[in-house]
């Protein structure tokens, strides 16, 4: 079943996940050293519960669903992002196949930070990978920061104008 636009239920949702994660996620790369620990741990398993309850909905939402999880398909995005700039009206519709990739390693890699996390509040010796994998975590909500702007700028800008209009 092909992806369809959210409700306004599904949106509010989809909202309040983005913004209990990444207020919880903010908290924590901030608060890591010996004098907000508490806070550190309390808001590391802040992202965990977040994360789990994501995937949760995610497993038992029906396919097509903005809810379902992201089934990132193995086609190269190349003739979708080639046909965007072109005005290609069919592909300014469709959704991008970059944001199943993005959606899937964003999840991916902040469920091993917070798992990781987790697991080192009782293996203190994993410490040192759940800071290297939390801190890899940075250049993947920064590139899908960039993706999500960038994608709509480009449908954005590919959209026919009316004319007179100036871009």
């Amino acid at each position: 079943m092909p992806p369809r636009k959210p409700t306004p239920a599904e949106t509010a949702l989809l909202l309040t996940f983005h913004a209990l994660l990444s207020g919880a996620f903010i908290v924590a790369h901030l608060t890591g050293d010996e004098d907000t620990y508490g806070m550190h741990v309390f808001s590391g398993y802040a992202v965990l519960t977040v994360l789990a309850v994501r995937l949760g909905a995610g497993l038992f939402a029906p396919a097509g669903t903005p809810l379902a999880l992201p089934r990132p398909r193995v086609r190269p995005p190349g003739g979708w992002l080639g046909r965007v700039p072109v005005g290609d009206a069919a592909a300014r519709r469709e959704r991008s196949p970059l944001v199943a990739w993005m959606a899937a390693v964003l999840l991916a890699g902040l469920s091993a930070a917070a798992v990781s996390g987790a697991v080192a509040d009782a293996v203190v010796s994993l410490e040192k990978l759940h800071e290297a994998l939390a801190e890899a975590t940075l250049p993947l909500i920064i590139g899908h920061i960039v993706v999500v702007l960038g994608l709509h700028g480009l449908k954005h800008r590919s959209a026919p104008r009316p004319k007179g209009v100036m871009p």
